[in-house]
């Protein structure tokens, strides 16, 4: 190599050295730690009047409220969904979205539109409710 050469290798030489001999890279940054999962909000008190409760396993429990308009279901993984009334209907159907909540007499069914119909009794604690006390 020839001097001139050197010479003009010698500025790119030292900025690699002091590149290399600078300071350490940044540390990495602090681990965040993960946010804690929030607690299942405890219950909303209900003041809404419940006129008929059931039971339905393996989907939840269904409240009739608000003067039969409608009804709450409490699904067991926690969600609740409200299902209108049909106005006029015989036997009483609620229904929203994919559900549909029929309750007459002994027949007490709640259906998917995918065609999953689950049983439903009615609640036995309900049931005391309405009988006059002697």
């Amino acid at each position: 190599m020839s001097a001139p050469a050197c010479i003009r290798a010698l500025p790119l030489l030292a900025g690699l050295l002091l590149a290399a001999c600078g300071d350490a890279a940044p540390p990495p940054p602090a681990p965040v730690a993960p946010s804690p999962q929030r607690a299942p909000a405890p219950p909303v008190a209900d003041t809404e009047t419940v006129i008929a409760h059931y039971d339905c396993p393996t989907a939840g429990e269904i409240d009739i409220i608000r003067d039969g308009r409608f009804a709450r279901l409490r699904m067991v993984d926690g969600r609740t969904v409200h299902l209108g009334a049909i106005q006029g209907s015989r036997p009483p159907v609620w229904s929203e979205v994919g559900l549909r909540f029929v309750a007459d007499g002994d027949f007490i069914e709640l259906s998917q539109d995918s065609g999953r119909t689950i049983a439903c009794t009615a609640s036995a604690d309900m049931a005391e409710r309405d009988t006059p006390e002697d």
